[in-house]
């Protein structure tokens, strides 16, 4: 009888975790395995995602939305939502089930882990950001608080989380550890060693924690030429390519102007992703939209000379391996997964806020040419950052944890 795997994401087949839920599947099928997905979001109709169940709707969404900010709390509503996707679950009887994002206002997560831990089936969780052992927040790192290692309460970001009345961080952190720690076979899997290492670090602590980097389609993210210099009028120009969510926070301005003073007439700052023009800023940045299509992403890469990611909070920066992936290197800040995304040879991890280093950085860049770096930079990803290789992992965990199952 073959193995029966069921992922739970908010969204499946787009963006960076529903991208990554539609590929394990495809390497569960692979393998042998009968990979099944629930969401709340998808990017094609119901009938043509493959061993689909869609939980809720926009309705309930929209309740759920709405339940979340009056109380503060999120994953704790849509009840009967959640209780028919049981019953699916019951019918299926997964031998695994693979929980990725749930706050997403789509699912009660305690009527879901009780009902994990009451059927005694393998779990593993994906933590692609901070949410699982946390009171409610997906990163921390900026406002500087650690108030998660002690139990939360009195949160700095609690109206980010969001909420309009109520600080429910430490209750919500609590429960996370009442039902979590029920759950007898629990594996707990940070998508970067960083966050592994921050959960150990929490009062979650107790799990089973491990860690497996996120995969990368190479033979979509490689070098790509294409007539997008010609068309951006950036011939003969040094192009600094930034994610402009990024580069345009308020607490990364500093950043910004220093980059902007030493650059000189040749030299272009290209951010991409920008959801408004920003028409304080001079002639040598440009900017453009969201890039959905991972083709011309592949490209934008391509162009550049060198992409400078100045996050300061990421769990596994997916624009900076797909950018080395093109042939282009990256610098970025060491804060939190960014530093494990680059190699110290062909892309290189600075000091937070330290904007001279980083520069001085890019400038080493413009010295070599990009053309020194670019093999290095391609093979570094396909060597750690291969979506085959890195999600496969995934199936020996499964298999390992319904042997260790069978022996006891």
């Amino acid at each position: 009888m073959n193995m029966k795997v069921v992922q739970i994401n908010a969204i499946y087949g787009r963006k960076s975790t529903g991208t990554i839920v539609r590929e394990i599947q495809s390497c569960c099928e692979t393998h042998g395995i009968e990979g099944y997905v629930a969401y709340s979001i998808a990017d094609r109709p119901g009938n043509e995602v493959p061993r689909g169940y869609r939980i809720g709707n926009k309705l309930t969404a929209k309740w759920h939305a709405l339940m979340s900010r009056i109380f503060g709390k999120q994953a704790y509503f849509n009840r009967f939502s959640t209780w028919l996707f049981l019953r699916w679950l019951g019918k299926i009887q997964p031998d695994v089930v693979h929980l990725h994002n749930l706050h997403n206002d789509y699912i009660h997560l305690n009527m879901l882990l009780r009902y994990l831990a009451k059927h005694d089936i393998a779990t593993v969780i994906t933590m692609h950001d901070c949410w699982y052992y946390t009171g409610g927040c997906t990163h921390y790192t900026s406002v500087g608080c650690d108030r998660w290692k002690l139990g939360c309460g009195n949160c700095p970001k609690w109206r980010n989380i969001p909420s309009y009345f109520i600080d429910a961080t430490k209750s919500v952190l609590y429960d996370r550890i009442k039902y979590l720690n029920a759950v007898p076979r629990l594996k707990m899997v940070g998508a970067s060693e960083w966050i592994a290492n921050e959960m150990r670090n929490s009062l979650l602590k107790n799990l089973d924690i491990t860690f497996i980097h996120n995969g990368f389609d190479l033979s979509i993210f490689k070098p790509s030429p294409s007539e997008k210099r010609t068309e951006l009028r950036l011939e003969g120009k040094f192009v600094i390519l930034g994610p402009a969510s990024k580069w345009l926070q308020v607490i990364n301005r500093s950043t910004l102007d220093y980059f902007l003073s030493q650059m000189d007439n040749d030299s272009v700052l290209l951010l991409f992703g920008c959801a408004t023009l920003n028409t304080s800023l001079p002639n040598n940045v440009i900017q453009i939209g969201y890039t959905k299509n991972r083709k011309e992403l592949a490209e934008l890469y391509s162009l550049a000379d060198v992409m400078v990611n100045c996050s300061r909070e990421d769990t596994l920066s997916s624009l900076n391996l797909e950018c080395q992936a093109c042939g282009t290197p990256v610098m970025t800040y060491d804060a939190t997964g960014s530093k494990e995304t680059v190699d110290g040879r062909c892309g290189f991890a600075v000091p937070t806020g330290n904007m001279q280093v980083l520069w001085k950085r890019v400038d080493e860049v413009r010295q070599v040419g990009k053309e020194a770096l670019s093999n290095q930079c391609r093979e570094w990803v396909t060597s750690h950052f291969e979506k085959r290789d890195n999600y496969s992992k995934y199936i020996k965990l499964y298999h390992n944890m319904i042997n260790n199952e069978k022996k006891e």
